[in-house]
């Protein structure tokens, strides 16, 4: 299955991470398992790598499907979503899908960013609170 995750504690962050040819079965796959991580998820941020995904294969009403296992993970706690896309084809679709689920599941606390640029780990949680047109700031926090 070419999208997993793993928790990382110490940063409060799901770490996910897509590669090669992606379809909605496996974006349902990674959301299932994610949402039944089995640690505390309150304040937590996912950041979801999509650099090394080739096609992007999910239509906005399969964005509708994903919105479910997102909404768990909303209900769980985590606060908001970055998603590092550098390719534009990719970011698009990213964007529909983030944007889909957090509007179906009511909003993240905290909300969404989508990047071309990646984004540190101890830098995700500062990187979601900036604001969105401070490309400079943006800049200043990756890896």
């Amino acid at each position: 299955m070419p999208a997993g995750y793993e928790y990382q504690i110490d940063h409060r962050v799901i770490h996910g991470a897509a590669w090669d040819h992606v379809t909605l079965d496996d974006l349902e796959h990674y959301m299932a398992d994610a949402s039944r991580l089995p640690d505390d998820l309150r304040g937590a941020v996912e950041y979801l790598d999509l650099s090394e995904v080739i096609t992007l294969q999910v239509s906005t009403v399969g964005a509708l499907q994903l919105a479910p296992w997102y909404e768990s993970l909303i209900d769980r706690g985590i606060r908001g979503s970055v998603i590092f896309a550098p390719d534009e084809e990719v970011y698009e679709i990213a964007e529909t899908i983030i944007a889909t689920c957090s509007m179906v599941g009511g909003g993240l606390p905290d909300g969404y960013r989508i990047t071309d640029t990646p984004v540190a780990l101890r830098n995700v949680h500062h990187f979601l609170e900036q604001e969105p047109s401070r490309q400079a700031s943006e800049k200043a926090q990756v890896a």
